[in-house]
């Protein structure tokens, strides 16, 4: 078996699980996390992730932006993809966030693969 390629995170059981869906049936292997801290385990983990997809505003001790500043400091080149219902928060950048491209909520299916896809031909970026 694989290892999972996409670490997605999103606290919206729904998203999460459309999300999740709609990549496995384009192919990918992925890895679901309902929250910043769990996936900052799983990352501690050890596991491969060639991408992390994050919503950035969730429960817990980490949001989207400080979970991708420590899942970086574990895999530097990590591409990171954020997702954000509120298109203020998709505006602004968190000082000292790693950063990567931000694909707004609702998102359609089409968008969300032509991303994952672009991204994961491209190196990563600071």
């Amino acid at each position: 078996m694989r290892e999972p390629e996409i670490l997605l995170v999103d606290d919206e059981r729904d998203i999460l699980d459309i999300g999740a869906i709609v990549l496995r049936e384009a192919g990918y292997k992925v890895q679901p996390a309902p929250n910043g801290d769990i996936a900052m385990v799983l990352i501690e983990q050890g596991l491969p992730f060639r991408l992390l997809i994050t919503d950035i505003v969730m429960p817990g001790e980490l949001d989207g932006y400080t979970l991708a500043r420590r899942a970086r400091a574990h895999h530097p080149n990590l591409p990171i993809i954020y997702t954000t219902g509120f298109a203020r928060v998709a505006s602004v950048r968190m000082v000292g966030a790693p950063w990567g491209d931000t694909l707004q909520k609702p998102w359609r299916t089409s968008e969300l693969l032509r991303l994952v896809g672009t991204v994961l031909r491209e190196p990563a970026k600071d």
